[in-house]
C-alpha cells in the first residue's frame, strides 16, 4: 500500500525552536573542545618559552562552552529561520516536496497477538 505525501510548508517558529535547541547543544560541545584545546596549547607554549602562564587558565574551560552555546544558538536560530522561509517560498512556487511512503505488513499482527494471548492463557490454566 503506497501513499504520497506532500510537504507544503514548514512552521517557521517550530524550525527556529528546534534549530536553536540542536545548535545550542552542538555549540556547547564545540565550545568545550575549543576550551580544552586553548588551555592545552597555551600551557604548551608557556612551557616552551619558560613562562608560567599566558593568561589562559582553567576559566577558559568554563567560559568557552557558554560562549559556544550562545553563539551557536543564535546561528541556529538565524539559519533555521532563513532556510524554512526559503523552503516555504520555493514550495509555494514549485509545489513542495513529494514523498512516497509504503507500508509492508509481515502477516496479520492482530491474529498473531490473538494466538499469543491464547498460548499465554493455556499456560496459566
Amino acid at each position: 500500500m503506497e501513499a504520497t505525501w506532500k510537504l507544503k510548508r514548514i512552521s517557521i517558529l517550530s524550525a527556529v525552536k528546534n534549530g536553536c535547541a540542536v545548535f545550542t547543544v552542538l555549540g556547547f560541545i564545540i565550545g568545550t573542545v575549543w576550551g580544552v584545546l586553548l588551555v592545552f596549547f597555551s600551557s604548551l607554549i608557556a612551557a616552551m618559552f619558560g613562562k608560567t602562564s599566558l593568561g589562559i587558565g582553567a576559566a577558559t574551560l568554563f567560559i568557552m562552552p557558554f560562549f559556544g552555546a550562545v553563539f551557536y544558538c543564535i546561528l541556529g536560530c538565524v539559519l533555521s529561520f532563513l532556510l524554512s522561509l526559503l523552503y516555504n517560498i520555493s514550495a509555494g512556487i514549485l509545489g513542495g516536496i513529494e514523498v512516497e511512503m509504503s507500508t509492508e505488513s509481515k502477516g496479520d499482527t492482530f491474529s498473531l497477538a490473538k494466538e499469543n494471548d491464547r498460548d499465554s492463557e493455556q499456560r496459566f490454566i
